[in-house]
């Protein structure tokens, strides 16, 4: 009789003891005929019982502590001590949903030549019940290019196998924010291929205790996973396959989030990123006239014109004033999209949502359960 495939859970805690059992106990309960699951938590120099929790499971769950070292340490940690053919993460403070670890091994084995699968994630702070912000619902239409432009879900919301995960290596310590994204840009800059869950969720908690509440230093490292995506871009021709255009745009459209963001926060910053902003227009503008395909059946004119749309709509951002450079930039956008460019603020924001709104290929259920 064949093992199931074992997957390894990292659980990252800093004194978040008052949630862990809740969170282990979600991943427990994911064993099944189809899964066996190695459960992995990494205690980061935690002052309060987060020891004994952990330790209350007995055999279940591999206890590891460490020194604080920040969240990349931690899931480090967890990597160098998985045995599983996946790996799987979840922060101490959120939970996974009944059967989600085998509903992403029935993706995997439908398509076995996937190297990642990503679920839905849903905010179940004080009962909100609705999906977190984010590119999830854009993966089934050219996740590489969205990938350009934002993190495409919540760290917990991928499995991935461990050979690329060995290719790849460890999450980049330097990073106290926006992580996550920085691995999984590195597995796509390897040619992972990346496949869509519509029956797994997560759920995420957001309260005042998290990384995310610390704004400033979030958009200031979101700066930095940016000016990384630029590199990528100019250095591997076949990222993202086929639509180098796109990419451009996408990733110029999320330098402009991110001057928006620290136009107030960290004016030089913001600055350096309309830097960027430009580079990236002037990158994609030369690619423009041929970068779609007569037999385009991927949407990719429509995902070029969200982000071109998406660019001239935040150009437009309260508070931020645009250098000379990116003012010119914005005039060579305009050209490349002149019935968008004339569009009425308005009539700007209906056409995008329009265009988003076709690219959403998967209907997300409104309701779901913890069990």
């Amino acid at each position: 009789m064949t093992s199931p495939p074992l997957v390894s859970v990292i659980i990252p805690s800093y004194n978040y003891a008052g949630f862990l059992p809740h969170a282990v106990s979600s991943v427990l309960q994911q064993r099944c005929p189809q899964v066996e699951v190695e459960v992995i938590v990494v205690d980061d120099g935690s002052t309060d019982n987060t020891a004994e929790v952990a330790r209350l499971f007995g055999p279940d769950v591999h206890y590891i502590y460490q020194e604080n070292q920040g969240l990349s340490a931690a899931r480090n940690a967890g990597l160098r001590a998985a045995h599983g053919d996946f790996i799987a993460f979840l922060d101490a403070d959120d939970l996974h949903a009944k059967e989600l670890l085998a509903s992403h091994l029935k993706v995997f084995t439908a398509q076995p030549e996937l190297d990642i699968v990503i679920c839905r994630c849903l905010d179940f702070s004080e009962g909100a019940n609705r999906q977190v912000d984010g590119l999830w619902s854009l993966v089934n239409s050219h996740w590489d290019v969205h990938a350009c432009n934002a993190n495409l879900a919540p760290v917990h919301c991928y499995m991935v196998r461990t050979d690329i995960v060995r290719r790849v290596g460890y999450f980049d310590q330097g990073l106290r924010s926006c992580e996550d994204q920085d691995y999984w840009l590195r597995c796509y800059g390897l040619g992972a291929k990346v496949g869509i869950n519509t029956d797994g969720v997560v759920f995420y908690r957001k309260h005042g205790g998290g990384m995310t509440e610390n704004r400033a230093r979030m958009y200031h490292h979101d700066s930095l996973m940016h000016e990384k995506v630029g590199c990528m871009l100019a250095e591997l021709p076949e990222f993202p396959l086929q639509a180098k255009c796109a990419g451009w745009l996408a990733h110029a459209a999320g330098c402009l989030v991110s001057a928006g963001y620290l136009c107030e926060l960290d004016p030089e910053r913001s600055r350096v990123m309309q830097d960027f902003f430009t580079k990236a227009v002037l990158a994609a503008a030369p690619l423009f006239s041929h970068s779609v395909p007569r037999n385009d059946t991927g949407n990719l004119r429509y995902v070029q014109d969200y982000y071109g749309g998406r660019c001239l709509r935040l150009a437009s951002w309260s508070g931020l004033q645009l250098t000379p450079t990116a003012a010119k930039a914005l005039m060579v956008l305009k050209r490349m999209f002149p019935r968008m460019a004339d569009l009425s603020s308005d009539a700007l924001n209906a056409r995008l949502r329009s265009t988003y709104a076709r690219l959403c290929v998967i209907g997300l259920p409104s309701q779901v359960g913890t069990g």
